[in-house]
């Protein structure tokens, strides 16, 4: 029996010390470095510091401002820059031609060096994705792009509403589009939305008929002569413009830029395929763009920088 209760308590004091242990103590811990301290379990051998999240539940108020809003319009973001913003907040612009964006990161590092100053997390954001317009994507697509005479025909209509009427001499055009012109021999070549129509319709009415002839004349317009594969007689002539001018928004709700589009043709054996080319629409980009920046620096009173900010 004494044996027994002697090992009873030898096991009772084994279990106790393995307990004593292995029981779990919660501490403070702190950085050597910034003295910053921190709840922590000790487990044994093993140190497991507390999340600061376990505590978010019981918190009257979150610890920090933090998130990303996603604003709809340049007004919006402005305005959220404008009610959060301190000396620390910075502007981001991405002038990325498929996916332009604006980041402004209010809690951003202070200016001045690390040693100088207390850097921050920057996790409270503001971001606006700029929108292309539905035009600009339609030009966009088909610009330099071979199609076939009816595919062509079926473009020009449906976009008609976009094509500038122009009076030579009399409407004002920007500098670099005039200078096109006048090499290509002046307004005259400009081509009206009711003549893109006609030659919608010519080459719709000679989709099945072979070309016999196309040539470009001195004028700068292009002349192209069909033949029936019915009949041995000639087609009538279908004269095509070398330019015309389309008014369309980069971004969707901005402001229209007046935009050249030279008319390109190529014989292709019995037939044609045709394209238009889009004149320097880089340059118009980066207009819309730095003009929707250069107002955001004005409006928020921040700095800008050209690019994407630290992740």
């Amino acid at each position: 029996m004494s044996e027994t209760i002697q090992a009873d308590g030898l096991i009772k004091q084994a279990r106790q010390l393995v307990e004593d242990y292995v029981r779990a103590e919660v501490v403070d811990i702190e950085e050597p470095v910034t003295g910053v301290t921190a709840l922590a379990v000790v487990k044994g051998n093993d140190v497991v510091p507390l999340s600061p999240h376990v505590f978010d539940e019981w918190r009257d108020q979150p610890r920090e401002r933090k998130g990303q809003a996603r604003l709809l319009s340049i007004d919006s973001l402005i305005a959220h820059v404008n009610r959060f913003k301190d000396d620390g907040s910075a502007i981001f612009a991405d002038n990325s031609r498929e996916a332009p964006s604006i980041t402004a990161v209010i809690d951003y590092h202070p200016e001045g060096r690390s040693d100088h100053v207390s850097p921050r997390f920057g996790r409270h954001r503001s971001v606006f994705d700029f929108p292309l317009s539905d035009e600009w994507k339609a030009w966009k697509e088909k610009d330099g792009e071979p199609m076939s005479m009816v595919d062509f025909a079926a473009f020009l209509e449906n976009r008609i509403i976009d094509v500038l009427y122009i009076i030579p001499g009399e409407d004002s055009l920007p500098e670099d589009v005039q200078r096109l012109i006048d090499t290509l021999g002046g307004g005259d070549m400009v081509a009206s939305p009711n003549k893109l129509m006609e030659l919608s319709r010519g080459l719709q009415i000679n989709e099945n008929a072979v070309v016999q002839e196309a040539v470009n004349l001195a004028s700068g317009e292009g002349v192209v002569r069909f033949q029936s594969e019915h009949t041995d007689a000639h087609g009538a002539p279908v004269k095509v413009p070398s330019l015309f001018l389309i008014g369309i928004p980069v971004f969707a709700n901005d402001a229209l830029y007046r935009i050249a589009a030279r008319l390109r043709y190529r014989k292709n054996g019995g037939r044609l395929s045709f394209w238009f080319e889009l004149w320097r629409t880089d340059r118009t980009f980066d207009h819309a763009f730095n003009m929707a920046v250069e107002r955001v620096r004005a409006e928020t009173e921040l700095p800008v920088f050209m690019g994407k900010p630290e992740a």
